[in-house]
């Protein structure tokens, strides 16, 4: 058994000072305690039975604490008095003086720090959920290991161990790790022939993350757990420390501010607060309006949980991660978990035994069994936190094997419990069709990380549920599944470091469906595996066993070459090709490479444009520019600003807007300031047709949730939130394909 602790640490000094600056040691100890009340938590009973998922330990010292806090409904909020914020060290002050007596010793580094620990399991049914824990700011990572079971099952030990150490240089490439065994008290263990099968089955040498046992001349520290001596650890208890100190995150100055405002978070020992709540205590600080930037901060440091993709996510500020984590191996769980849950009398008499078996089986879920699992407590925002980092979607197709009179509930499918399960007549349609037009995601580079499969299946099962679902369900089982999109019909199937992507030969418009699943994975990649490298290569329409890749072909064709080399050995004919391009450019995820369709809206005699875009330059430019030309490529006429030669005068806005169908306010941060509120306000006058479209991806500069644009609109404006539904904007090929569908048939259709 393998598994894998994550040691995030925190600095414990604040901002820029000198100690020379103080007629006192109060001070320099208060900023310290400042960082120590992140970690320093009341003291719990030890939990009898130890969870098969990953747990969070918070340790000073010699203080571990485990158990949850108590339910987030247990303790309302209270607000503290208003205090007058004055410079940094008087908030240091306001920190419990009686902490500073619960400081532990310094370590040898001369710094103080304090220890998250995430014990992860090393069941692969949690591997799902390694992308939402293995952060990038990553801190140490602790490998441990059965030294027995690599020296007995050497394959299957070293397997385990190369995934591991692949998972944590893919979401924190910069941590360092420690690999650690045990069972040192086995007679029979020689750990020199435990180093010499780690330094040739695993690039231990070459992994400059990976911390040496120096005094040993190791790769890996050698514990018995079993000794009673103290000081058993203290060679790996130095290198820990050592790693810790040596860390950007520690080293790292962190507002004051901030530090009280997460403070007082955790003081009031909840799961979960609403926004506001943060906003609240922000505010009363002077930080009021670096909420977002300071919740991102310590979500990137584990400190809690924050997500602004919707109003739902953001308006929920999860300062229990343990309580997450809990609610989601609840559905995600081990088999342990699942046996017990089989012979649950509550489920029985919930009546969800046939919905829980079909989730286990085929990984659909019924919202009344989300709701059971996770005992009604915030199933709104925990559907949504699902959905958003991909571990669930919706499946829009009925179930047959559910109880009569409940087809029409709502449905969800967790892709990453179809992993181990089996279809025979599945595999044999697969086999099938192997002739068809085929891409091959390639990621021998590195190794393809558990869970990016199931995500495209996720992806595509529900964009599936959204243009066919008259055309029958997709088939999903282990490794393998088929699909249709419409008409178009396609085989997704995972083969060791290899996702290939097979059209089913004579379906419809194979290229550009083709097209769209890499629009899909690439969505995917950048969400969750941002660093993971990839190679796409096409298979030979003539030639299964040749296959070219795709940045080699599209030189060629560019330099107008007959032949191209191949993967491998041996060369390929360049138009052989040919069926691969006949949409344009396969990677080409915002701009139209291939034909589009044409809206054909007749315009009124006295009109000029289709739309006037509104937005701010600032913070949207990029955005409108690309919708301007995606609408301008579909036959609509559009009025954009960017059109004109150097700053344009008032009255040439106005007229730009009464020459047009209607009025489109892009929604981003500043949108409310400068030359959009007139814009906005003639608009009103004019009673052109208003159509709201806003900033979707929270990592662009644009985005804000949708109360602040309400907060900030103007008051003339605030009714178009009531009336008007906006659309979320969306650059992906996949996504945006039924945006622009949407956006158009909204055009066409207002008055």
């Amino acid at each position: 058994h393998i598994s894998t602790l994550g040691v995030e640490l925190k600095r414990t000094d604040a901002e820029s000072w000198r100690e020379e600056e103080f007629d006192s040691g109060f001070e320099r100890q208060a900023y310290r305690v400042a960082a120590l009340r992140m970690a320093v938590q009341a003291e719990r009973p030890r939990s009898k039975k130890r969870q098969s998922l990953p747990r969070r330990v918070s340790q000073g010292i010699s203080n571990a604490v485990f158990g949850r806090r108590r339910s987030s409904a247990a303790r309302p909020f209270a607000a503290e008095v208003q205090v007058e914020l004055v410079p940094e060290a008087e908030v240091a002050r306001r920190f419990d003086m009686a902490e500073i007596s619960n400081m532990a010793g310094k370590t040898q580094s001369g710094q103080k720090i304090i220890f998250t620990i995430w014990d992860y399991a090393g069941q692969d049914v949690f591997y799902a959920l390694h992308h939402i824990f293995l952060t990038r700011e990553g801190g140490v990572f602790m490998v441990v290991f059965d030294m027995q079971e690599l020296l007995i099952k050497q394959d299957q030990a070293v397997e385990y161990l190369s995934f591991w150490l692949n998972s944590i240089k893919l979401h924190a490439p910069t941590a360092p790790i420690i690999l650690v065994g045990t069972h040192y008290d086995q007679a029979s263990i020689d750990v020199n022939e435990v180093d010499d099968i780690l330094v040739e089955n695993l690039p231990v040498h070459e992994n400059e993350n990976i911390v040496p046992n120096s005094i040993a001349s190791l790769s890996f520290f050698p514990i018995d757990n079993m000794s009673p001596e103290p000081n058993r650890a203290s060679e790996l208890r130095a290198a820990v420390e050592a790693s810790a100190s040596s860390l950007e995150t520690v080293s790292r100055k962190i507002s004051l501010r901030w530090l009280k405002v997460l403070d007082d978070l955790l003081k009031l020992d909840r799961d979960h607060v609403p926004f506001d709540t943060a906003q609240e205590l922000a505010t009363k600080y002077h930080a009021g309006d670096q909420t977002d930037e300071l919740l991102s901060f310590f979500h990137e440091l584990g400190m809690l949980v924050h997500l602004r993709a919707t109003d739902t996510l953001h308006d929920k500020v999860v300062l229990n991660p343990q309580w997450l984590l809990d609610k989601l191996s609840r559905v995600i769980a081990d088999k342990i978990h699942v046996k017990q849950m089989h012979y649950s009398r509550e489920l029985q008499n919930a009546g969800l035994k046939k919905d829980f078996a079909v989730l286990r089986k085929r990984g659909i879920a019924t919202l009344s069994l989300l709701r059971f699992l996770w005992n009604d407590e915030e199933v709104d925002y925990l559907r949504e936190f699902m959905d958003e980092t991909m571990l669930l979607s919706n499946w829009a197709f009925p179930e047959e094997a559910l109880t009569r009179g409940r087809q029409d509930e709502a449905l969800f499918l967790v892709s990453s419990l179809l992993k181990n399960s089996t279809d025979r007549k599945l595999e044999q349609d697969v086999a099938s069709v192997q002739s068809g037009l085929t891409c091959v995601l390639d990621f021998s580079e590195f190794f393809l990380p558990d869970g990016v499969f199931a995500l495209l299946l996720s992806l595509c099962a529900k964009h599936s549920g959204d243009v066919s679902t008259g055309w029958g369900a997709p088939r999903l089982a282990g490794h393998k599944a088929i699909i249709r999109f419409g008409l178009s019909e396609f085989a997704l199937e995972e083969r060791s470091n290899q996702i290939r992507l097979i059209m089913v030969p004579g379906t419809r418009d194979p290229a550009s469906t083709l097209k769209t699943l890499i629009s899909m994975f690439r969505g995917a990649r950048d969400a969750v595996f941002k660093d993971l490298p990839w190679q796409l290569h096409l298979q030979s329409p003539r030639n299964s066993s040749i296959r070219v890749e795709y940045g080699y072909l599209v030189g060629a064709r560019k330099a107008e070459v007959a032949e191209v080399a191949s993967v491998g050995v041996g060369n390929a004919l360049v138009a052989d090709f040919d069926p691969f391009f006949e949409d344009g450019s396969l990677t080409e995820d915002e701009k139209d490479t291939g034909s589009v369709e044409q809206a054909n809206i007749p315009l009124a005699a006295e009109l000029s444009y289709h739309v006037f875009l509104s937005h701010r330059q600032y913070d949207a430019g990029d955005a409108c520019n690309l919708m301007a030309d995606k609408l301008q490529n579909r036959g609509l006429r559009v009025w954009i600003d960017q059109e004109a030669e150097g700053n344009l005068a008032e009255d040439e806005m106005k007229q730009g807007i009464r020459e047009s169908k209607c009025y489109v306010l892009f929604l981003s941060k500043t949108v409310f300031e400068g030359a959009v509120i007139m814009e906005l306000e003639t608009a009103l006058q004019e009673e052109k047709p208003i159509l709201v479209v806003h900033e979707s991806d929270p990592n662009r500069p644009g985005f804000a949730n949708f109360s602040a644009y309400i907060d900030a609109a103007p008051a003339s404006a605030k009714h178009l939130f009531k009336e008007k539904e906006s659309m979320p904007f969306q650059r992906r090929r996949y996504l945006a394909e039924a945006f622009y569908k949407e956006l158009i048939e909204r055009i066409r259709t207002a008055r």
